[in-house]
C-alpha cells in the first residue's frame, strides 16, 4: 500500500524528478544522432539559414498545435511503476477544468481507491484514503520539493502531452524527413526535444530534461506514443517516463484507455472530519 501512495506522489510531481546524476550534454547529442547520419547543426547567436528559419516556424506551429481551449478533459489510464526493487500497477481517473482544477483518483488492486488529489493554480491537496490522512500544501511545494520550476500549467501540459520548457536558446538541431531533434537551453533546464511532423501537424515525440545550472543533477526522459487525433487535437495515449542513473532505474508507463474533451466533469473532494491533517 505504501507503494501506491508513493506512486501517486510521483505521478503528481512529474514522476520523481529529483536529484539524479546526469550524462554530459555531448553524450546526449551522440544518442540523438545514433540512428542516422543526419548532421547535427550547432547554433550560435550569429547563425542564419533557411533551415533554421524553418525550425523556428516549426516550434511556433508546435505551440499552436498544443491542446488549448478544451475547457474540460476526462480520462482513465493504467499506471505501471517499476524500479530496481518493486513494480506496482494502479488505475488513474483524471479530470481537468482548463487552467483551474486538476483532479486525480488512484485506484489500487481490488478496486480500492487509495489516493485522491486536487490541484489548483495555488494549492495541492492529497487525501490518503488508506491511512485516513489529508495533506494541504501550496503549489510552490512541488517546486521546492523537486527543485524544478514546475507550476500548475506545467502539470496540466504534462497530462495533456503538450510541449513544456520550450523557452530558451536553440543551441543545436538535426532535421530528418519528418522529425526535428532540437536542443533548447533554458535558465534552469536543458531540453532535448524530438518533434514529429505528420502532414504539417506537429507534436512532441520525446523530451529529455536535465539540469543546466550545475546546482542539481537531474535527468528525466518522457516518450509520447500512439497519437490519436480527437477534436482536432493530437493526444498521446501511451507515455513512458524514465529516471535513471548508473545504479537505479525508475520507469512509469501511462496508458490512457478512455479520454475525451469538453464533457461535463466533477471534482468530488469531501474530506471526512476524522481524517488527520499531515
Amino acid at each position: 500500500m505504501k507503494k501506491i501512495v508513493l506512486f501517486t506522489t510521483i505521478f503528481v510531481s512529474l514522476t520523481y524528478f529529483s536529484c539524479k546524476p546526469v550524462k554530459k550534454a555531448e553524450k546526449v547529442q551522440k544518442q540523438i544522432a545514433r540512428k542516422d547520419t543526419s548532421k547535427i547543426v550547432i547554433v550560435s547567436d550569429s547563425s542564419q539559414s533557411a533551415e533554421l528559419d524553418t525550425l523556428h516556424q516549426t516550434l511556433k506551429d508546435l505551440d499552436s498545435n498544443d491542446i488549448k481551449g478544451f475547457q474540460t478533459f476526462s480520462g482513465k489510464a493504467k499506471l505501471d511503476y517499476n524500479d530496481n526493487e518493486n513494480s506496482q500497477s494502479a488505475t488513474a481517473n483524471i479530470h481537468i477544468k482548463e487552467d483551474s482544477v486538476i483532479w486525480i483518483s488512484i485506484t489500487a488492486i481490488l478496486g480500492i481507491e487509495a489516493v485522491r488529489v486536487k490541484i489548483t493554480p495555488d494549492s495541492l491537496i492529497i487525501m490518503n484514503k488508506l491511512k485516513h490522512t489529508v495533506s494541504r500544501r501550496s503549489i510552490n511545494f512541488i517546486q521546492e520539493f523537486l527543485k524544478v520550476p514546475l507550476g500548475f500549467n506545467d502539470l496540466q501540459d504534462i497530462i495533456l502531452g503538450n510541449s513544456i520548457f520550450m523557452q530558451g536558446d536553440i543551441t543545436s538541431y538535426k532535421h530528418t524527413r519528418n522529425q526535428w531533434f532540437v536542443t533548447i537551453a533554458g535558465k534552469e533546464l536543458t531540453n532535448f526535444v524530438t518533434v514529429t511532423d505528420k502532414n504539417k501537424k506537429f507534436y512532441i515525440r520525446h523530451l529529455r530534461l536535465q539540469d543546466s545550472t550545475g546546482i542539481n543533477n537531474r535527468i528525466c526522459d518522457m516518450t509520447f506514443n500512439t497519437h490519436q487525433l480527437i477534436n482536432n487535437y493530437w493526444f498521446s495515449q501511451n507515455r513512458i517516463i524514465e529516471v535513471s542513473d548508473s545504479v537505479t532505474k525508475l520507469q512509469i508507463k501511462l496508458q490512457f484507455k478512455n479520454f475525451d474533451f469538453g464533457l461535463p466533469v466533477t471534482f468530488s473532494f469531501n474530506i471526512p472530519d476524522s481524517y488527520e491533517e499531515k
